[in-house]
């Protein structure tokens, strides 16, 4: 929320400063740009966390609730490797290799902007590691199948 808020005041200040007083903003563009960057790996951290994102579920109609169960672990697995060797192997020798760049406007350390790869990937591992203790604990309830012909009130 913080992420968004900050985002709404700049955009705000952003039209502001352009149609208002008709001198446009230099900061607006580039700290929009960053604060885009990080809400958008946190958030699809929390949505992976959730169990909310993107995927095909054609699979697990077919299965029994066991196999769904062994899915759910094998899912959250997948999620741990690639938040481990991509986002937080992978973000933090992309934040060493900003670490002596600055951004144009800002001035900040490009390192502070990559940092948003680790952290995120940090997050995704512990949202991860506690889905997959609900499903081996088999806490995990699969979600229900969705009735096509009750969609939109049919």
């Amino acid at each position: 929320m913080a992420l968004l808020s900050a985002m709404i005041l700049v955009i705000t200040w952003q039209v502001f400063s352009r149609y208002a007083l008709n001198d446009p903003s230099t900061f607006s563009e580039e700290s929009l740009r960053f604060l885009v960057i990080w809400l958008s790996l946190i958030g699809s951290a929390y949505v992976a966390g959730q169990n909310k994102h993107m995927s095909m579920d054609l699979l697990k109609e077919f299965l029994g609730d066991k196999a769904k169960q062994w899915l759910q672990i094998f899912i959250q697995l997948v999620f741990i490797a690639f938040a481990v060797a991509v986002l937080i192997v992978g973000g933090m020798h992309a934040v060493t290799i900003a670490s002596s760049q600055y951004t144009a406007v800002l001035q900040l350390p490009m390192s502070l902007i990559y940092a948003a790869l680790p952290v995120s990937g940090v997050v995704t591992v512990i949202y991860a590691v506690l889905n997959l203790i609900d499903a081996v604990r088999g806490n995990y309830v699969p979600e229900p199948s969705v009735d096509p012909n009750s969609v939109m009130g049919e």
